[in-house]
C-alpha cells in the first residue's frame, strides 16, 4: 500500500473513506499493535499477557504528503481500535514535533475520545474528542488520542512533514495522566511513571 513521495507542483487528490478510516493512495501505512506499544501501557504485566494472547493492533495510520517547490503539507488519518490493557484504554503512541515552530490540527470523524496535550513543562489539557471535532495543537505539545468508545476512533489530522516526530520523551515519561476505565467510565489519574522521573 506505500508509495513513492513524489514532488508535483499540479493540484493533486486522494480518495478519503472516512466511514472506513482509509485512504487513497497513502505514502504511509502502519500497522502499530500493543507490542510496538509496550512501553506506553503503565500495566506492564497486562500488556505481557495481551502479547501473548495475539497481541492484537491498537491502531492504523494512513498519510499522504503533498510535495511541491515551496510546501511540504501531508494529510493523515488515524483509525484506534476499541480496546484496554487492563484497565487502560488503547492510545495512539504520542509524539511532538522535531520542530518547535510546528502545529498540527486533528479533526475527530468517528467515535469517542480524549486528544491528551503536554507540553512536558507543566501545562497538560484534556480535550474531549469525539465526531465533528478539530482541535488546533500548538508547537511543543506532545499529543495523543486515546479511545473511549465501543467502537473505533478515526481522525484525520493536517501536518507539515518537516515538522518530524520525536517519540522518546513520551515513551521515557508519558503524559502527565493516564486514561483508564473505573466503574465503567474513564478517568483520568496521575501518571505513575511520572512520579518515577522527577
Amino acid at each position: 500500500m506505500n508509495n513513492t513521495l513524489t514532488k508535483t507542483n499540479a493540484p493533486t487528490s486522494i480518495l478519503i473513506d472516512l466511514s472506513q478510516g482509509q485512504m487513497s493512495p497513502s505514502t504511509v501505512h502502519e500497522t502499530r499493535k500493543i507490542s510496538n506499544l509496550f512501553e506506553q501501557f503503565c500495566d506492564q504485566m497486562a500488556a505481557k499477557k495481551r502479547i501473548e494472547q495475539g497481541d492484537p493492533v491498537v491502531y492504523e495510520i494512513f498519510h499522504h504528503g503533498f510535495i511541491t517547490d515551496n510546501t511540504d503539507m501531508a494529510m493523515g488519518m488515524s483509525v484506534i481500535s476499541s480496546g484496554k490493557v487492563g484497565n487502560e484504554y488503547f492510545m495512539t503512541k504520542g509524539h511532538m514535533h522535531e520542530r518547535p515552530d510546528q502545529a498540527e490540527i486533528y479533526y475527530c470523524v468517528q467515535g469517542s475520545g480524549l486528544l491528551l496535550m503536554d507540553d512536558l513543562h507543566g501545562d497538560f489539557q484534556a480535550a474531549a474528542f469525539n465526531s465533528g471535532i478539530a482541535v488546533h495543537i500548538p508547537p511543543q505539545y506532545a499529543h495523543r488520542v486515546v479511545n473511549v468508545g465501543t467502537g473505533s476512533l478515526i481522525f484525520v489530522s493536517a501536518f507539515h512533514l518537516a515538522a518530524g516526530h520525536l517519540y522518546e520523551p513520551i515513551t521515557r515519561s508519558g503524559f502527565e495522566k493516564i486514561v483508564v476505565e473505573q466503574d465503567g467510565k474513564p478517568m483520568l489519574l496521575p501518571n505513575p511513571k511520572r512520579s518515577k522521573t522527577t
